[in-house]
């Protein structure tokens, strides 16, 4: 009896640090926790690369997985940020991420009335639309090489889905031009002289 007793004792302690050692390694894989911001009733995945316009749009469908898009921006200017407007059924939806971290940093969501409903802006799918970079490369043939792009946006616009680019060369002029974002093509580019 005493050997039975002996070898359930091993057999038990044996099992323990494996459940133990199983959970250990487990734990190390996941990601650590982040903290709650108070958006949703559950706090985001941890994110700590850089996304891009795709992973804005991403980033809302996971709070709003129903929600229409109708415009994306994205300003350089100070702080990286990238705003994707969107609606839902019942709300109008602004939210702001993060370039370097894909974090959001502000998430509003109002509640639409009945006749706010029937007047929504129209919504586009951004899939079917050139990047932000082909749309720059289109800018930079128009206004030249030496400018870059600051701030641009993404929106219905009558009938069509364009891009406005507003650019510096880093000196005193400015460019503002718009591309037709499913075909590409520059519809106006305007450069003009600033002082400073």
């Amino acid at each position: 009896m005493k050997k039975v007793n002996k070898l359930s004792k091993v057999l038990c302690a044996l099992g323990v640090s494996t459940v133990l050692f199983a959970g250990v390694a487990t734990a190390a894989t996941y990601p650590a926790p982040s903290s709650w911001d108070g958006v949703g009733s559950v706090a985001s995945p941890m994110q700590s690369s850089e996304i891009d316009y795709v992973g804005a749009v991403t980033t809302l469908h996971r709070y709003y997985p129903d929600a229409m898009i109708t415009s994306i921006s994205y300003d350089a200017k100070h702080h990286p940020t990238y705003e994707v407007e969107a609606y839902t059924k019942t709300q109008k939806v602004e939210m702001k991420i993060d370039e370097a971290t894909g974090q959001v940093v502000s998430n509003e969501a109002k509640s639409l009335g009945y006749w706010n409903r029937m007047k929504k802006a129209h919504s586009f799918n951004p899939q079917n639309t050139i990047t932000p970079e082909a749309a720059e490369t289109r800018a930079i043939e128009r206004v030249g090489s030496d400018f870059q792009t600051m701030e641009w946006e993404l929106e219905m616009k009558g009938n069509k889905v364009v891009y406005d680019l507003e650019m510096t060369n880093g000196g005193d002029k400015k460019a503002d031009v718009k591309i037709d974002a499913l075909s590409g093509k520059v519809l106006s580019a305007k450069v003009k002289t600033t002082k400073y």
